[in-house]
């Protein structure tokens, strides 16, 4: 097995940089002709994953490291498989898969795993693995990313939305799904190729990275009281039985808006709207557990 891994040496606050001896030892010890590099800089391991040759490309940090070497893969027309080591503050695509959160034991299941296509989704070119939307979750995405990261994903993130909740405000916004036009008061879209985000909510727990389509959450015009009151229930799935949020699917769907919301895909934060977001069926093909 001729493997290549792009590690994050930041991500996790460092962790993916110490542990990443100990994890290039397991997969060395099973065989796998291993060789490496760290990123430098943001969108490094896009220009690096675009670049490799072998046949696995493993990357080793959060779901932005999984992220940009997604895009460097399918960018590139790469025909190779990617292989995810979690060790970021964000693990949310390795989840989905099936994989371990403790980095060390991914290793381990890594290279005993076999090779799985899947969809991965796009908004404005841009692809994504997990979650990308526009609204509330966009402008969290886009404050978190400016701080450091030094605490784990889940507590960036409600970190995030409790200081987000002082200025928000719903926007009007035009959506279009599969060519069917409606407006709404938006707090939220969260566009789900898989069904987790911020460091595990279970923010649109229909979508599946296997179907083919793109699920959406779509959150009314929540209040600063009800907001909080909905946070907690993410974790669970709970969040879908209040009256101004609810799920849907596409294969295309658009938001439009005179008010330049923020987007975000799989936790980055990538400009503003109008969005298109696309689904594109088992476009990759990636490492997972057997079974």
């Amino acid at each position: 097995m001729r493997a290549h891994a792009i590690i994050n040496p930041a991500a996790g606050g460092g962790r993916a940089g110490r542990m990443w001896p100990r994890a290039r030892g397991i997969l060395r010890g099973a065989g796998w002709d291993l060789t490496e590099c760290f990123t430098e800089r943001c969108g490094h391991a896009t220009d690096l994953a675009a670049a490799a040759s072998a046949d696995v490309v493993v990357a080793v940090g959060g779901d932005g490291t999984a992220h940009e070497v997604a895009n460097g893969m399918l960018r590139g027309g790469r025909p190779g498989v990617l292989g995810i080591i979690p060790s970021g503050t964000g693990s949310d695509f390795a989840r989905a898969l099936g994989l371990p959160r403790d980095p060390l034991a991914a290793a381990e299941v890594l290279v005993a795993a076999r090779p799985r296509r899947v969809d991965v989704g796009s908004v404005n070119g841009r692809y994504f693995l997990t979650i990308a939307g526009a609204g509330f979750d966009g402008e969290v995405a886009r404050l978190v990313n400016s701080w450091p990261k030094v605490l784990g994903g889940t507590v960036m993130y409600v970190l995030g939305i409790l200081k987000m909740l002082a200025t928000y405000r719903p926007v009007d916004v035009e959506i279009v799904l599969d060519g069917v036009s409606q407006r709404e008061r938006l707090f939220l879209i969260a566009v789900g190729n898989t069904a987790w985000n911020a460091g595990g909510m279970w923010t649109v727990p229909a979508a599946r990275a296997d179907d083919g389509i793109l699920h959406a959450l779509i959150a009314g015009p929540l209040t600063r009281l009800e907001t909080l009151g909905v946070l907690p229930k993410m974790f669970s799935g709970r969040h879908l039985g209040h009256p101004k949020i609810r799920q849907t699917q596409a294969l295309e769907i658009r938001v439009t808006s005179a008010t330049p919301l923020s987007i975000q895909a799989d936790g980055e934060s990538i400009g503003t709207l109008p969005a298109l977001f696309t689904v594109h069926p088992q476009a990759l093909t990636v490492l997972a557990p057997a079974g």
